[in-house]
């Protein structure tokens, strides 16, 4: 079925914006995108659907969550730094059972496609959100995570790995989802360990994510082995205390080979000017999250120095165990007082087709471009000539009225009955 869909504004992100806009879509993808009378005759035989008072523009890509950490909103310590809020954070996962879970990724698939996200990039440590995920009509990349602080479980805790993306895989297959590795950070892995999953992701292509460069906590373990990861953290495990490397994160990673186009280094707050180098040489991509930063008291991503560089670049909202919302509106509004010299259309690209680039799905999604999947949505905005920067100061959940992933409807909030949907 053929459906033609109108609005004030279209926001193709791969070219400017164009007013009275109108989207082609058939079996499930974008078939034309220009002004709606050039549309409209070409497409006689489409039923026409308008948004009046909205942008029409491709679904929000959030590169980086933890939909299992959902409920706990507001329940760790903010603002007193990286090491109190990860050790709370390992308290309460003790205390946590799988209707918990369930309940946590459902609520936060729903906070997702409100603010507009239509792809996302998801960290998975209970394995709950895959089957939610799948069951949701998101798409999107689910990275499986792997913990092993101790050197002697590495082959061991690896072949655990191999099992779990296998199982993974074929529960995704032929959804919009794909599979991923997430070695989680390098204080929570050991060099055994990530050499075992290296060799794991060569065998089966993985794409990767890996917390990196987040805290100067961990910058100070990587580089000498000492300091409060490894006092508060791993000493009272009973884990052998590690050799410093003598190199920063990111220059480590690089020399264990984990710098790659297929590589997304999460956070990246203390990269340094030699390493938006490394990432832009090696073409390893960036996902941001500002504000989760500012929770957690480790500073400002060094964000403009790595679009200069040229990195791939995408944001992110973390978990609700950090941050106050999964919006990437909210995550933008907080980010662009940090960094005034980018200008809206850098924003937007950064939480569409940035982020599609950042997960490896560009050719599928992130911008309204003929041939990609159908994915996008419509959000009210503000009359004007400048829908871009109308549309990054103005948008919330409230304004998201309309989303569809593939050609499938999975919000649309513009009439009573389609206000149950999604919600």
């Amino acid at each position: 079925m053929r459906r033609l869909l109108s609005a004030p504004w279209v926001l193709p992100v791969e070219g400017p914006p164009i007013p009275d806009g109108a989207l082609l879509v058939a079996d499930g993808r974008i078939k034309a995108v220009g002004p709606r009378s050039a549309l409209r005759g070409a497409a006689a035989d489409a039923p026409e659907e308008a948004f009046p008072g909205a942008a029409l523009l491709p679904g929000l890509v959030n590169v980086h969550t933890h939909l299992e950490l959902s409920g706990l909103r507001g329940a760790l310590p903010e603002g007193r730094g990286f090491l109190p809020w990860a050790l709370a954070l390992i308290e309460r996962k003790r205390t946590l059972d799988a209707p918990w879970y369930r309940a946590s990724v459902l609520a936060g698939i729903g906070a997702l496609l409100r603010a507009g996200t239509t792809c996302v990039g998801e960290v998975t440590s209970a394995g709950v959100s895959p089957a939610l995920l799948r069951e949701s009509g998101l798409r999107g990349v689910i990275y499986w995570e792997v913990l092993g602080p101790d050197p002697a479980e590495a082959e061991a805790v690896a072949a655990k790995a191999a099992a779990a993306l296998a199982a993974l895989a074929a529960l995704l297959r032929g959804s919009p989802l794909t599979v991923g590795l997430s070695p989680h950070a390098l204080y929570s892995t050991t060099s055994a360990l990530r050499a075992a999953l290296r060799r794991l992701r060569e065998i089966g292509t993985w794409p990767a994510a890996i917390h990196a460069a987040e805290s100067r906590e961990e910058v100070d373990f990587v580089r000498e082995g000492v300091g409060p990861l490894w006092e508060g953290l791993l000493k009272p495990l009973g884990v052998p205390k590690p050799e410093g490397h003598r190199v920063g994160p990111l220059a480590l990673l690089e020399a264990e080979g984990w710098l790659t186009p297929g590589t997304v280094v999460i956070h990246a707050v203390q990269a340094e000017a030699a390493d938006a180098a490394r990432l832009a040489r090696t073409g390893t991509a960036v996902a941001c999250c500002p504000r989760s930063n500012a929770t957690l008291c480790v500073g400002v991503p060094p964000l403009s120095a790595l679009h200069r560089a040229g990195v791939r670049l995408g944001l992110g909202t973390d978990s609700l165990a950090s941050v106050p919302s999964l919006s990437l509106w909210d995550e933008v509004r907080a980010a662009r007082p940090l960094f005034p010299e980018l200008a809206a259309r850098d924003w937007l690209r950064m939480v569409t087709l940035g982020g599609a680039e950042v997960l490896g799905l560009a050719d599928r999604t992130g911008s309204l471009t003929p041939g990609k999947e159908a994915d996008c949505i419509a959000v009210r905005v503000p009359a004007g000539e400048d829908p871009e920067g109308l549309l990054l100061e103005t948008a919330s959940e409230d304004a998201v009225c309309f989303g569809m992933v593939g050609g499938r409807v999975l919000l649309d909030v513009r009439t009573a009955a389609g206000d149950r949907h999604g919600r």
